[in-house]
This record gives C-alpha cells, structure tokens and sequence, in this order.
C-alpha cells in the first residue's frame, strides 16, 4: 500500500493509506503540514514478514523444511520415536553399505505400489505400522538426495503430501555419526580366521 508522505490540515479528506500517528497530527494541528518518519513508518506502513519456509543448518545447506530435513531434525525425531524412516536404495546397495538403524527398506521402484497398500496389506507386507496419509514425518532417505527427493514426489502425488526427505541421506549420516560409509566385506573372512587361529594355537602352545 502506497504510504501518504504528507497529511496536511487543510486537505478536506484524509486517505486511508496514511498511518495512524499522521492521522493525530492532522487532528490536533491547525495549518502545519506533517511528514511520515522513518522512526513510525516501520511500524505502520510495513506488513509483517511472512513465516520461513527455509532455514540453513550447521553444514551451510538452505533447507527447505516443507520437503526437506537435516541431521539434526532427522535425530531428535529417532529420539522421540515419531518417525517412519524409508530407506528407498536397492537390496544390493544394503548389501555393500549400510542403513540407519529402524528404518525400513523400500527400493524406490516399488514406493508406488507399496503406499497404495491398504494398512492390513502392509503390516502383513513389512510388520510394522502403515503411516497414516497425513503424516508428517514419513521420511525417505538414500544415499544422497537424488532417490529420497523422488520418492517424495511419488508419496506427494499419492496423497502423502506431508512427507519428506532426509537430504543429506546416508553419506551425511556417516559423516555425522562417524560410521564408515561402505560396509568392510572382509569381515566374516576375519572372524572365521581369528576363530580357527585361536583355536589352533591352544594345542601348539
């Protein structure tokens, strides 16, 4: 709205755009002109700021937190026990790294057909608790943000519009938690060596 620089006694109307402090000058002045300042226009003039959709988070990322969260959001949800954490990577991407702990797989191929599950079909599906369609901390994740953000649009499309992607996905959560990123595949190897060691060594020594 376009602010009245000048409320003047004499003028025989008064605009609506000026701001209140102007309008008690007009009534107590005779002849004398009044200016809008900048010490009251703030106040009166400026509409306020409408809420942030976006906030930026420790790593320096403008999150958007209509679709998106960070870490830090992502861990005080596991703390409250109010998530439902879809990891959307291939069975064969688990296989070789590994997944944050309570969530449950869904490679992105079958996210379609697995949200239009009815809530029967899908605890007999993945024995646990289908998330309702208005829920908003149904949350997909990948190994980057690429995966996660489809997924997102997928759910949106079908009705879950409340849904989000964790976007930093699971190279970030390695890098927060200090886990490594890909599983070490020599690992049964080792146990299995160190098993047959030890017990080699109790007769030879």
């Amino acid at each position: 709205m376009e602010v009245l620089a000048k409320c003047v006694n004499s003028v025989p109307r008064i605009l609506a755009s000026s701001c209140g402090y102007c309008s008690q000058q007009v009534s107590y002045a005779s002849s004398a002109s009044h200016t809008c300042t900048p010490a009251h226009m703030p106040t009166t003039h400026m509409p306020a700021p409408a809420p942030s959709l976006t906030h930026t988070n420790t790593s320096g990322r403008t999150i958007n937190r209509r679709t998106e969260l960070d870490y830090e959001e992502l861990r005080a949800l596991q703390v409250a026990g109010d998530i439902a954490l879809i990891d959307v990577r291939d069975s064969q991407e688990l296989q070789n790294y590994g997944d944050i702990p309570g969530s449950l797989n869904i490679p992105l191929g079958k996210i379609k057909d697995a949200l239009q599950l009815s809530k029967d079909e899908w605890e007999k599906e993945f024995h646990r608790q289908k998330p309702d369609i208005g829920y908003r901390n149904l949350v997909f994740y990948a190994r980057g943000p690429n995966a996660s953000s489809a997924a997102v649009e997928i759910a949106h499309r079908l009705g879950f519009k409340r849904s989000r992607h964790y976007i930093g996905g699971w190279e970030d959560y390695c890098r927060q938690t200090g886990r490594p990123l890909k599983k070490l595949q020599d690992d049964g190897f080792r146990a299995r060596s160190n098993y047959y060691t030890t017990n080699f060594n109790q007769y030879l020594f």
